[in-house]
């Protein structure tokens, strides 16, 4: 692992009551407004770009995780149980969270924002329903674990950087409204910090020593 201080729980716990404080405020919000607003169908590169950030989920949010551990492989003789155990903690997280995903997607069955509103553009594909954003509790699964994991700015900045860009291109792409995204955000990183403090850290970094 590489070195670093450990992100105190207490910063994770303010952290996602932040998050909880936004979804109590975004129902109150225009957010049908606000998309339709925004979004410009004819800016084909910002179509583009936002279609190829939404597009990366997968590649990026199991690519880094499976890289780092290729890494460790070959730079380390000890240590590499951990390496694959820490690798097992991001997929589980992952699939955890998307799986609550689903459930809530098929409890609430809440339309689309471009099947509510005639102004808003469908400028993506999105399967089953709209709460949560299944792209952004993916994306925020992974990019907490990693920086759980390795807690460097260096890994922090990009990851985290990258979750919003993938949370904010479901938003522009018009088939999530922001309060789906907030749920996603507080799915993804609430599991993993679960995972890291309740299971991970107290089952697996002790037997480093």
């Amino acid at each position: 692992m590489l070195p670093g201080q450990p992100v105190k729980l207490s910063t994770i716990f303010i952290y996602l009551c932040g998050i909880l404080i936004c979804i109590g405020i975004a129902p109150s919000l225009p957010q049908l407004d606000f998309i339709a607003a925004w979004q410009d169908p004819a800016a084909t590169r910002t179509v583009s770009f936002f279609q190829f950030i939404s597009d990366s989920i997968s590649y990026i949010s199991f690519g880094i995780p499976v890289v780092v551990t290729i890494a460790m492989e070959f730079r380390r003789e000890s240590g590499k149980k951990q390496s694959r155990l820490s690798l097992l903690y991001i997929i589980l997280s992952i699939a955890v969270a998307g799986l609550i995903s689903y459930v809530m997607k098929k409890t609430f069955s809440e339309p689309r924002p471009y099947e509510i509103d005639s102004r808003i553009a469908q400028l993506s594909v999105g399967g089953g329903y709209s709460l949560p954003s299944g792209h952004t509790t993916e994306a925020f699964a992974s990019a907490m674990a990693l920086t759980l994991l390795y807690p460097r700015w260096f890994v922090f900045v990009p990851v985290f950087f990258w979750a919003s860009l993938v949370a904010t291109s479901r938003i522009y792409l018009g088939v999530h409204y922001p309060f789906d995204i907030l749920v996603g955000m507080f799915i993804g990183s609430s599991v993993s910090s679960a995972g890291y403090y309740f299971v991970f850290a107290k089952y697996v970094l002790p037997k480093k020593s």
